[in-house]
């Protein structure tokens, strides 16, 4: 019986996880990416903007696998805000595809992309972000202010900085 059980272990162990499981080496880890963008528009208001966005997002992974999030964003230096989604909850489409960690943000017209790609026993990160829009119909969002905003020139995505650490962000606060 000794040998059969064994056996079954490492049989466990062997089976590929899942590709939307969670490693194991990302439980109870925070992951902070911060980023700019930078998109020239114009404002349903008629003002016009140099578009500057910086977002921090920081993901807490818990225990269980499931994926906290939290965005702080600043728009133009002057108005700012901070948004938290658990899982399951609009605003958090996070999820593994693989070994990347990949969420969808949502604007009025268009999307961004984030994909986080991670190191040897999660240990260090990389982030990228790729802004998209639908066929023929230009970028729209609504800024931090609440106006909703048309680009009016191409869309840039910079600074982008990825780190990973032990434990819960969010436990503290």
């Amino acid at each position: 019986m000794r040998i059969t059980t064994v056996v079954l272990i490492g049989l466990v162990g062997a089976l590929p996880r899942p590709a939307n499981a969670t490693p194991s080496e990302l439980l109870n880890k925070t992951i902070t990416v911060s980023y700019t963008v930078s998109i020239p528009a114009r404002g349903q208001d008629g003002s016009v903007v140099p578009g500057v966005r910086n977002a921090t997002r920081t993901i807490y992974i818990s225990s269980a696998g499931r994926a906290f999030g939290r965005v702080s964003r600043q728009d133009g230096g002057r108005y700012s805000e901070t948004k938290e989604a658990a899982p399951g909850e609009r605003g958090n489409t996070l999820r593994f595809e693989g070994e990347k960690l990949v969420g969808v943000m949502s604007f009025v017209s268009g999307a961004a992309q984030m994909a986080i790609t991670f190191g040897q026993g999660g240990q260090s990160c990389d982030a990228s972000i790729v802004l998209g829009r639908d066929n023929g119909k230009t970028l729209k969002w609504k800024g931090v202010n609440g106006v909703t905003y048309e680009a009016t020139g191409p869309a840039t995505v910079s600074n982008v900085r990825c780190s990973i650490r032990s434990g819960n962000t969010f436990a503290g606060e």
